[in-house]
């Protein structure tokens, strides 16, 4: 695996491109960043964007390749890597993650929701109105999700303790269509212990979540 920080020039050309690709809405930045993925069955790479000093894009991109050097769109900084860790390591993270659930309908079909919207919906059905509590309910979601023993156990994971959440975030096409995309991020810091090492490498190296072509799921790592 390669981690990547990728900055974008300061250029007309890289202001065309920004422009092409802007009414694709969230999809804008997987678009771009597959600019530096030629392979057509090597492009499955997790990112986060961020945004650096002078406004623009800043990625850090996890991929199974090494992306290819585009000078005239990008600034590449990429290192190969190989964590090497044990259970019971500590570690700082960050994670920006769009956190879904499975919900039985009244026929018993299940149907995937966004946990965020879902308990919005929920707050709203059982008459909350106000923002500060919707807020509230609407947090205690997305701390119960990252938080469940079984998705967890799953990841090779436990929280040391609740994480912070940092931003949480709705996401829409510019487009409107009756498919239009919408879905929710949700950005967590805090610290974890390794509980299996090989299953939270492959969990890394795989993603957390879902909507990871829209720049979720991928967690950067400290130690601690």
């Amino acid at each position: 695996m390669f981690l990547s920080k990728i900055s974008l020039q300061q250029s007309s050309q890289t202001a065309r491109e920004l422009a092409k690709f802007s009414s694709n809405g969230s999809y804008a930045s997987h678009q771009l960043l597959w600019k530096l993925f030629t392979d057509e069955d090597q492009r499955n790479f997790l990112f986060r964007e961020e945004m650096d000093q002078g406004g623009l894009p800043l990625f850090f991109v996890l991929s199974k390749t090494q992306p290819a050097i585009n000078q005239t769109l990008f600034n590449v900084q990429c290192k190969a890597f190989h964590p090497q860790l044990a259970a019971g390591q500590r570690l700082a993270y960050k994670l920006r993650v769009n956190p879904t659930i499975c919900i039985k309908d009244d026929s018993g079909k299940s149907k995937r929701h966004d946990v965020l919207m879902h308990a919005k919906y929920q707050a709203r059905k059982n008459g909350s109105q106000g923002a500060q509590e919707m807020q509230s309910i609407m947090d205690q979601a997305a701390l119960a999700w990252v938080s469940d023993d079984h998705r967890l156990q799953r990841w090779g994971m436990q929280l040391d303790a609740l994480p912070e959440i940092e931003r949480y975030t709705q996401h829409r096409n510019l487009k409107k269509s009756a498919n239009q995309l919408q879905f929710s991020s949700v950005d967590y810091q805090g610290v974890l212990t390794v509980q299996d090492s090989d299953q939270f490498i492959n969990q890394l190296n795989q993603g957390f979540g879902r909507s990871k072509a829209f720049g979720c799921g991928l967690m950067l790592i400290r130690r601690i």
